[in-house]
């Protein structure tokens, strides 16, 4: 199970977004509205199993109430022996079995059963008389009286009255012969008659009621297609049932009245049942949950179809939201498999400002620094074959120059000549430094020293007019820097600053530091520049990816170098008045690395 987990989480971590999120949103609509939908049903379902039964309870009350009516009636014609003396003194006669009536007696008897059939306005289909000596009067459906009828000892009604005391006994559904031999279902009532003197038993009567009288009564009572309706006895056997109803096996546990749910014969069953105070009955309503889940499947298939319906609509807009929102991130992908290729001329459109937006905008910046740092390789490529090619066709050996310079000044020494001797010896020096050995990182005091055997130089052409000042910090002597960064810068300042100049020219040279950074200011007070000149020139310097420029040791030369070298954040930065000199300042970062 745990290694099925895995695989699942596996194979969801590898799934598509696009994939992944339909998945999620599918999951996240479809759970719910499944949940929702069968909690709303099955609690429909219930409450319509509620009402129903609460309606099936009613209706059998009402029912139940009605066939009480009925048999209060019932209960008051087996009152009348009491009505009549002569009924009551012919039951405590004793007889002989054939005995006959007297014409008074079979008067007395004939007008008391009219009476009954005339006053009960009931169904009734027979009256019996039995008296406790022998005396008995029978009127049977379709046939005369007879007198011949005795109690037998055994009878069941017979025990159930005697144990009433005068109370009324219902019996349960049975059938009777006429003399005809024509067999009539009836049930019956059948009370005990007693003395109002003694208290005596005198005897019995019996009325048989069509039990039609009561089935009329049931068939008020409409439960359902499939109702079953019918009322039974205390030992839960059938008394009498509505026309055309289905009998099921006795059911237990059923209380005076009530609904509960029953399993019979493999089939639910919801049981209504309300007991007679009169009667002692149980009329029963029972209706097989099938029948009513029949309404309740409308209302399952209705939910079934809107949700399909709900659950398809909410599929397809995931889908579409889905794509729609993955959609900027493939083209993220593909754009970034064209720079996997060596396609830098590439750009993620940037429409909106959300996450997606954000990766775009990184994306283009990204690629933006990949273009710019593969031309800066590029561009110190070409210099580097550009200081290769000079070196070949200037096809000057160094040592030559070195060797004739030093008999330069040999033969200056030995006429004496000692402005010649300094000027070719600072050349060699300046020239050594700027052939020799092609460091890329020197100390700054090499640099300076540099710049002063130039300036040495430079102070015996003008004669004096330069006057070169130095100040440096004496701790940062050993601090690391690219080689010929300051000379190309003083050369500038003396070519384009003092050079077009007259009288006397002043360069201070500076080094400090500041804010963790080497700060390098060459100062002249020459003519310095215009406003639109130093834009012009700052412009220049801002766009380090121009290779224009015919010096390679000018100001751009230097700038593009230290940018390259360090960063964009350092190089060159320019300060001019019209008139009043130039103020280059070079920034680098400061390391000590290096031994003074």
């Amino acid at each position: 199970m745990i290694k099925l987990l895995g695989r699942l989480q596996q194979w969801f971590k590898n799934l598509a977004l696009a994939r992944k999120l339909i998945l999620v949103n599918v999951l996240l609509i479809v759970v719910p509205l499944s949940v929702i939908g069968a909690y709303s049903f099955s609690l429909f379902a219930s409450k319509m199993e509620e009402q129903v039964g609460k309606y099936q309870l009613q209706m059998l009350k009402q029912v139940t109430l009605n066939i009480d009516t009925y048999m209060n009636e019932l209960n008051r014609l087996s009152l009348m022996p009491y009505q009549y003396q002569e009924i009551l003194d012919f039951l405590s006669t004793t007889r002989k079995s054939g005995e006959p009536l007297s014409l008074q007696e079979i008067d007395d008897l004939n007008n008391f059963v009219s009476k009954v059939f005339l006053n009960g306005r009931v169904d009734i289909m027979g009256i019996s008389l039995f008296g406790e000596h022998g005396a008995s009067y029978v009127v049977l459906p379709e046939s005369q009286y007879m007198t011949t009828y005795q109690l037998g000892g055994n009878t069941e009604w017979l025990e159930k009255a005697k144990g009433r005391f005068g109370q009324p006994t219902f019996i349960t559904t049975h059938d009777v012969s006429s003399t005809s031999g024509t067999v009539y279902q009836v049930f019956s009532i059948a009370r005990e008659l007693r003395s109002f003197d003694s208290g005596d038993t005198i005897g019995y009567i019996v009325i048989d009621i069509d039990p039609a009288a009561v089935r009329k009564l049931m068939s008020q009572v409409s439960l359902g297609s499939k109702e079953s309706l019918y009322m039974t006895d205390s030992a839960g056997d059938l008394v009498l049932r509505k026309e055309k109803t289905a009998i099921y096996p006795p059911i237990e546990g059923l209380s005076e009245e009530g609904v509960s749910h029953h399993k019979v014969d493999g089939r639910s069953l919801l049981v209504a049942h309300v007991s007679s105070e009169v009667t002692g009955w149980t009329t029963i309503g029972v209706v097989p949950i099938s029948e009513l889940m029949k309404d309740s499947l409308v209302v399952r298939n209705s939910i079934i179809l809107i949700g399909g319906i709900c659950i398809g609509l909410a599929v397809l807009l995931s889908v579409f939201i889905a794509f729609r929102i993955t959609s900027p991130l493939r083209m993220l992908r593909s754009l970034m498999r064209k720079v996997e290729r060596g396609d830098l001329k590439v750009s993620f459109p940037v429409t909106q400002w959300d996450e997606v937006g954000q990766l775009g905008n990184a994306f283009n910046m990204m690629v933006s620094h990949l273009s710019e740092l593969g031309y800066r390789l590029y561009e110190t490529e070409i210099r580097e074959k550009d200081a290769e090619i000079a070196a070949l066709q200037s096809k000057i050996n160094p040592h030559f120059l070195y060797n004739t310079l030093g008999s330069i000044s040999m033969y200056a020494e030995v006429e004496g000549n000692r402005e010649v001797v300094k000027m070719t010896n600072n050349l060699s020096r300046l020239l050594r430094y700027s052939l020799s050995g092609r460091k890329d990182i020197v100390t700054l005091r090499d640099e300076l020293d540099h710049v002063q055997g130039y300036m040495t130089i430079q102070k015996m052409r003008y004669e004096d007019r330069i006057d070169f000042r130095l100040e440096v910090d004496e701790s940062l002597y050993g601090c690391p820097v690219i080689p010929l960064m300051i000379q190309p810068i003083v050369e500038n300042a003396i070519n384009h600053g003092l050079d077009k100049g007259i009288g006397e020219g002043r360069i201070q040279l500076s080094c400090y530091q500041e804010q963790g950074m080497l700060m390098i200011v060459i100062e002249d007070d020459g003519i310095g520049m215009t406003s639109e000149q130093l834009n012009a020139m700052r412009e220049r310097l801002n766009k380090i990816h121009d290779l224009g420029g015919t010096s390679g040791n000018g100001l751009m030369n230097v700038h593009r170098r230290i940018r390259l070298h360090y960063g964009e954040q350092y190089g060159l930065q320019l300060e001019s008045m019209p008139f009043q000199g130039l103020k280059v300042i070079l920034t680098m970062p400061i390391a000590y690395s290096m031994t003074g």
